[in-house]
């Protein structure tokens, strides 16, 4: 594909330089034809301008270049009407304008049609032709192994290179993108094999353009693509080296003067009239150089001002295009800029929710950071967030931002109640932007007046609903698109973390629990024990501890069994557990052994505790429950340890409590004893 490619560029690039090439001695012709016109009105010069003229025909001759001259206007002269267009373009714009045709004779020819001026009004109009047919195109395609086609801009055929040449219908929207300046390539297989096309644009002048159809086979060995890559770069290089070589040592000593007078007419188009010809020959050229600079002499004059005005006019219109691109630049930048940073605000407000799903564990904590990150990068007037409880169907107020929490401190929503509940149940967010006019609104059953917009996202994972955020601002239709899509994109990482949080929590609870009891174990007692020893050092405080168990239970456990002394203790636990404070702690230490940690409590405080807990197990009729048991006569020994009174090691404090303990079993069940130092006979 590319070496195919490259042969098309450079064929293509070979053709373009030979229409400029003619392009440009069309148009230096035309410029002294012009000349020898504006000479030919000054009698002065009239015989010398006959010789040089007839000169300079056969030079044209000899160049394969036909000249012809027709009046200014050639309507019902001639029949052909692409001509008389041509000719009417000229007279419009009185310019030289370029064709490339086949209508006259039918060879195609590059020709050039030039206004000739008598009196400073067109008179007649100049038309200059050379042929550049098939065998043009021939030349240059067979060298380098493509075939060449050459067409007017609505895809007529004009010239081949060869007979079998393929002719592809082109639409018009494919001609206005070679039009543009921009090459099209197309690829289609022929009866050789498939090929390649390549279609380009080459401008004539300001005025017209023919098109350039190139074709190659694509059906080469990597061998021959070698080769034809090496014959290619040969040929271009003998090419631009010929080239060179005539255009410098040939061209140039013979077309000196005529460049020279080509420029010398180019500045003057360009307005440029302070321009003269220095090196002027002494031949017949220099006649018309002297002429040159003698006109441009008296045209500065009269067209300075003129001149001036269009070049201040240019100059502005370039402005206000640079102008409109820069503000189109700019509008493209703010876009970027704007888009750039909903993505980054999206990617922040992830970030900082999987620091907090990281760093917050604990529900409390975890709600607490949610609300922070949702708040900062949202800017809410106030957040309510809900947890559902799937035992009754509803959705419970556990956090709130920008609102007292007290406030809503009790309110639920069923599935079947405002916006809350149906968001809930459609398991969709819902975005209301005027809350005034939503029947919906149960502004959180009246405890609070919610205006503006809202919305409703539920927290979804894995298809299962563990709560709901709602986001309130004042203002009407406040949220945007793209805070729609960060909203969605934060209530499911929120939901994955109060999730997480939520399962860390119950295996936590799972691994600090008695299985049999449900009370706190020894394991978390213990972690407890020693946090509760650091608060207390810290702060000067004390606590005491309650070591107890249940009288005679090796008894019951003979008389009733296993199974149901496990109930009993099951009912043990639970009743020293409804018996205690809600800041103290009960623990199963042993088989029928507890322990209880009473903060900020003394040894008096301790022993009422004891005697309080000891009379509710005497009195409790723990037999209705258990099947099997009529009656059982049940009740628990204590004994009581302060910190640090007592001992400041948690160790020995639990061993003096257990000792404590064992006094009380001495001193008949059923009863308190505080540790008071060993008991002769004890130790």
């Amino acid at each position: 594909m590319n070496s195919a490619d490259e042969r098309l560029s450079a064929a293509q690039e070979v053709l373009f330089r030979e229409f400029k090439k003619q392009e440009i001695i069309l148009q230096t012709y035309a410029t002294f034809l012009q000349q020898f016109q504006s000479l030919a009105e000054r009698a002065e010069f009239s015989t010398e301008t006959g010789i040089l003229q007839d000169k300079f025909f056969n030079s044209l001759e000899k160049a394969n270049i036909s000249t012809s001259f027709y009046p200014a206007d050639i309507k019902g002269i001639i029949e052909f009407e692409s001509l008389i267009a041509l000719f009417d373009q000229v007279r419009r714009s009185n310019q030289a304008r370029f064709r490339y045709t086949n209508d006259f004779g039918g060879s195609p020819t590059l020709m050039v049609a030039a206004p000739l001026y008598a009196h400073g009004e067109i008179t007649r109009i100049l038309l200059l032709q050379t042929t550049m047919g098939d065998a043009f195109l021939r030349e240059i395609a067979s060298s380098l192994n493509v075939t060449a086609t050459l067409m007017n801009i609505e895809g007529i055929t004009l010239a081949q290179s060869h007979a079998d040449a393929t002719n592809l219908n082109l639409t018009p929207d494919q001609i206005n993108f070679i039009g543009s300046g921009k090459k099209l390539y197309i690829d289609h297989n022929g009866p050789n094999g498939a090929e390649r096309h390549q279609y380009s644009a080459i401008p004539l002048g300001s005025s017209d353009m023919v098109l350039l159809s190139l074709e190659a086979s694509l059906k080469r060995n990597t061998e021959l693509q070698n080769e034809m890559l090496v014959r290619l770069i040969l040929v271009v290089l003998a090419s631009i080296i010929l080239g060179v070589i005539i255009y410098f040592r040939i061209i140039d000593s013979i077309t000196r003067p005529v460049r020279e007078l080509r420029n010398a007419t180019e500045a003057i188009s360009r307005g440029d009239l302070n321009y003269r010809i220095i090196d002027i020959p002494s031949d017949e050229f220099g006649q018309i150089s002297q002429s040159f600079n003698q006109m441009a002499e008296d045209l500065e004059s009269s067209y300075q001002e003129r001149s001036s005005k269009d070049i201040a006019d240019a100059i502005a219109m370039q402005e206000v295009k640079t102008h409109a691109l820069l503000e189109k630049k700019e509008r493209e930048r703010d876009k970027l800029n704007y888009e750039l940073s909903i993505l980054q605000r999206e990617s922040s407000a992830l970030y900082q929710l999987n620091q907090a799903m990281t760093s917050a564990m604990a529900l409390t904590s975890l709600f607490d950071r949610i609300l922070q990150v949702m708040n900062e990068i949202l800017s809410c007037d106030h957040i309510v967030l809900l947890a559902y409880n799937p035992g009754d169907s509803a959705l419970e107020v556990v956090r709130t931002a920008g609102l007292d929490e007290e406030v809503l401190s009790n309110i639920r929503f069923t599935f079947d109640q405002g916006i809350t509940g149906e968001a809930a149940q459609s398991q969709r967010m819902i975005y209301i932007k005027d809350l005034d006019k939503d029947e919906r609104n149960l502004s959180y059953h009246g405890q609070i007046v919610t205006r503006g917009s809202m919305i409703s996202v539920p927290l979804i994972v894995k298809g299962r609903l563990v709560g709901i955020i709602n986001l309130h601002k004042k203002q009407i239709e406040a949220f945007s698109a793209s805070e729609l899509k960060l909203i969605q994109a934060v209530a499911n990482q929120t939901a994955i973390a109060i999730d997480n949080a939520q399962l860390f929590e119950k295996t936590r609870d799972l691994s600090n629990t008695d299985e049999l009891t449900g009370l706190s174990n020894r394991k978390y007692f213990q972690t407890i024990l020693k946090r509760e020893v650091a608060q207390a050092r810290r702060f000067s405080s004390i606590f005491s501890i309650i070591m107890c168990d249940i009288d005679n239970f090796k008894d019951h456990n003979e008389k009733f069994g296993r199974m149901r002394c496990d109930a009993l203790l099951r009912q043990v636990g639970q009743t020293l557990l409804k018996n205690t404070r809600g800041i103290d702690l009960v623990c199963r230490f042993g088989n029928e052994q507890f322990v209880i940690l009473l903060p900020k409590t003394d040894k008096n405080g301790g022993v009422a505790a004891a005697e309080k807990l000891r009379k509710h197990v005497e009195q409790e009729d723990f037999a209705k429950n258990i099947e099997g048991i009529s009656s059982i006569n049940l009740s628990m020994s204590f004994g009581v340890t302060i910190f640090p009174g007592d001992s400041k090691n948690i160790y020995e404090l639990l061993n003096l409590a257990d000792r404590a303990l064992y006094e009380a079993k001495q001193d008949g069940h059923n009863c308190t004893v505080a540790w008071q130092g060993a008991r002769p006979g004890l130790e």
